[in-house]
């Protein structure tokens, strides 16, 4: 009798050690960072550092990595395996192909924009058709670039096209389109109303604009959830709130 008191003494000590470590092990999972990956376009760029700073009031154990560049080009590394849990695109087509080929499993379209055309400031030309080779026109490259996309389908629109393919120069992003204006190797440029703000206040440096390059559809970004870890819905449920909506209004995108 005495034997087996002594056993089943041990058998609890040995139960309550395999709970306490299990309920530790809990509890240091609950505190481990998580690490969120986030292929954004862009003109993201600054945005996208607000949204994680709002989102992590809540989630403060998630670390997001973004991950930046034209659309198609972050849809094609989707699409190669690479490790993204959000895609984050500055259209609708990019997502719809992955969502077509099962990439992503929903989509939710977060937010708006329009196209401009920039000048930098001591530029003295009036309109675009003013610009003539060699002086030069930043555009995004047409198939990773939505904005690029964007700015061939207006010149055609307009009548432009034909008279300035030689003052083209492509980029791989808005940010660099941006980047050729401000430093004067463009003369103009195609980017979105909100690369003309560096935050959400100031202005980006030695850049006007010269005008708006009006579409016939809206500019319409959408984002694709890849995966389904916890912390990716949680990114793409905050995209929703109302919190989400009020800081990329605050960075003059249009709901």
């Amino acid at each position: 009798m005495k034997k087996l008191l002594i056993f089943a003494v041990a058998l609890l000590l040995v139960l309550a050690g395999c709970s306490t470590e299990s309920n530790q092990d809990k509890a240091k999972k609950e505190t481990e960072s998580k690490t969120l990956t986030v292929s954004a376009a862009a003109s993201l760029t600054d945005v996208s550092k607000a949204l994680e700073k709002e989102f992590n009031k809540k989630h403060p154990n998630t670390h997001i990595k973004f991950n930046y560049g034209g659309s198609g080009s972050l849809r094609k590394q989707v699409e190669a395996g690479a490790d993204v849990d959000v895609i984050m695109s500055a259209n609708t087509s990019d997502v719809d192909k992955l969502q077509d080929n099962d990439k992503v499993s929903e989509v939710y379209d977060y937010a708006k924009n329009k196209l401009i055309i920039i000048k930098y400031k001591n530029s003295d030309i009036k309109e675009l058709r003013d610009i003539t080779s060699p002086k030069k026109v930043a555009l995004g490259e047409e198939k990773s670039v939505p904005a690029g996309h964007y700015a061939l389908e207006y010149m055609k629109k307009e009548d432009l096209y034909e008279g300035m393919t030689s003052t083209f120069v492509f980029a791989k992003d808005v940010k660099q389109v941006l980047n050729y204006v401000q430093k004067e190797n463009a003369e103009a440029g195609f980017v979105y109303e909100t690369d003309l703000y560096k935050g959400k206040d100031k202005k980006a440096d030695n850049v006007v604009k010269l005008s708006d390059a009006p579409l016939n559809e809206p500019i319409i970004y959408r984002a694709g959830l890849v995966t389904d870890n916890k912390e990716a819905k949680e990114w793409f449920d905050f995209l929703k709130s109302k919190e989400a909506k009020e800081i990329l209004k605050e960075y003059h995108f249009e709901g």
